[in-house]
């Protein structure tokens, strides 16, 4: 024992220094969480020993976590122990925080999904572009299922730029921030965003409930299509996606039909170019045929095959009254076969 006694504020200082060289990782239950603007405060218990100890989460480290902490949820801490000099009060000071087991995972996905449904991030849905060329991919280069996706597309040459991630783990989250932020600074290079995973369990698709990653896809400045495989819970990644389907497959799917008009449009609207073509064609095919008709009835040569002649002066006028001759004057006229010349003896005008 040390002959000298340490003040108060000494021992505190020595203690804390002490307690700091160590980093702790703690699981309890969450008991009395509240949030207040100098941090998030609560307390982990452990039921069957009847302990306490108190938490504290700085703002910055809890908006981090990814998860939003609930009373009754089992979480696993990360941190190190200090004494709050004050009050004398022992606390440990959390840097990490993870839910663990189904139900505190379920507690901190229904509490995330109400926060965010509350801000209307699940409302915006914007529609992928026509005649996608260029897609940012976003899985792991290892998986299954990044060649489920390929195999799937149409042959139209489109551009799949891939952008290595894990998609479980710890450092999953911060990887799939990682390519979120690339392709958002290279916006020039892509028109919609795919980010893919087969299923699993809540844990095993815990990344893609992380808050954020849910509001880093929220963020992306191009379309995001969000297949995460099947769950009983549908991820909240794929809430806030602008598109989703259900496997890698149906992604590749949503990708084809953007080229949908040339499949669909095309061939339909040819099908009314042709249709009109015909009905224009045998409209002006009729007209033609009308006047046709009409110039075969009104040909002189037609008159002139019914008997008729006719009557022209020495210019070459066409006679049409008898006040346009005198007597011995010649005319000419032209019949069906042939013409004459003539001398007019008589004109006997009409009364």
């Amino acid at each position: 024992m040390n002959e000298h006694p340490l003040s108060v504020s000494e021992f505190l200082d020595l203690a804390n220094e002490l307690l700091g060289q160590q980093q702790f990782a703690v699981q309890g239950e969450v008991t009395g969480a509240k949030s207040h603007p100098t941090g998030f405060y609560f307390s982990l218990r452990d039921p069957e020993a009847n302990a306490l100890m108190d938490c504290y989460l700085n703002p910055y480290a809890y908006r981090s976590s990814g998860i939003r902490l609930e009373d009754g949820m089992v979480v696993r801490v990360g941190g190190v122990a200090s004494v709050y000099k004050p009050k004398g009060r022992f606390s440990f000071r959390v840097e990490t925080v993870e839910a663990v087991g189904e139900g505190s995972l379920k507690k901190a996905y229904e509490a995330l999904k109400r926060q965010l449904a509350a801000e209307g991030l699940f409302e915006r849905k914007r529609p992928l572009p026509a005649f996608l060329s260029d897609v940012g991919l976003i899985t792991s280069r290892t998986g299954a299922v990044i060649q489920d996706f390929r195999n799937n597309l149409v042959s139209l040459g489109l551009r799949i730029l891939h952008h290595d991630s894990r998609v479980e783990g710890a450092s999953a989250p911060g990887q799939l921030l990682n390519a979120l932020a690339w392709f958002n600074g290279h916006t020039d290079r892509v028109g919609s965003l795919v980010i893919i995973r087969g299923g699993g369990s809540l844990e095993d698709l815990q990344a893609f409930n992380d808050e954020r990653v849910v509001r880093g896809i929220f963020a992306a400045r191009v379309p995001t299509i969000v297949a995460i495989g099947h769950a009983p819970d549908v991820p909240l990644a794929q809430m806030v996606a602008d598109a989703v389907a259900d496997t890698p497959t149906a992604a590749a799917h949503l990708v084809n039909d953007t080229w949908s008009p040339l499949t669909t449009d095309v061939p339909a609207l040819a099908s009314r170019l042709s249709y009109g073509f015909r009905a224009a064609l045998d409209s002006c095919t009729a007209r033609v045929d009308a006047l046709a008709r009409h110039l075969e009835a009104s040909d002189p040569e037609r008159l002139l095959g019914l008997g008729y002649s006719i009557v022209t002066d020495r210019k070459g006028a066409v006679i049409r009254s008898a006040g346009q001759v005198a007597p011995g004057e010649s005319v000419r006229t032209r019949v069906a076969k042939g013409a004459f010349t003539s001398t007019v003896d008589e004109v006997i005008l009409k009364p």
